[in-house]
């Protein structure tokens, strides 16, 4: 199943919200890489096993299942998740890209490649996980505008 979207990050005509950098975004990006769990309810604990310049191993418990992530950062462009052994999506790509169509006009685009056994086969089910993706992505982004005052 694949699944992609985009989310706005700067609105240039919205001048109370202020514009993020691109710096910032990708910090942002590279905090929800390293500590999934304040992005994700659902992640109890994550340890970080590996990590280098361009990549992190990552072991994330949910409730008694424990799930291995192998994360690649192309630095102020782009992370890249796939999810191991432990999961009923293990082989599962989730792709962040930061585009920036125009100067400070910033956008992250979601790419969604879901394999494993727990993919549903249902399209009911396969609309309310892309939604819940979707909503998903616009707490990440609400959470990194968050950090960007604070750590960013």
């Amino acid at each position: 199943m694949r699944y992609e979207h985009l989310v706005q990050i700067n609105d240039l005509g919205q001048a109370e919200l202020p514009p993020l950098g691109r710096s910032q975004l990708w910090l942002g990006l590279v905090a929800r890489a390293e500590r999934p769990e304040l992005f994700d309810a659902t992640i109890d604990t994550t340890v970080l096993l590996q990590r280098d310049q361009h990549s992190l191993q990552l072991s994330c418990r949910r409730s008694s299942r424990t799930t291995l992530e192998s994360v690649r950062l192309v630095p102020e462009e782009s992370i890249e998740i796939t999810v191991g052994a432990g999961s009923g999506f293990a082989g599962s790509v989730l792709s962040v890209r930061i585009e920036e169509p125009a100067p400070q006009a910033l956008f992250l685009r979601f790419v969604y490649e879901l394999r494993g056994p727990e993919v549903p086969e249902d399209e009911a089910e396969r609309h309310a996980l892309r939604q819940a993706y979707y909503f998903a992505d616009l707490d990440t982004t609400r959470q990194i505008r968050a950090l960007a005052p604070i750590v960013l």
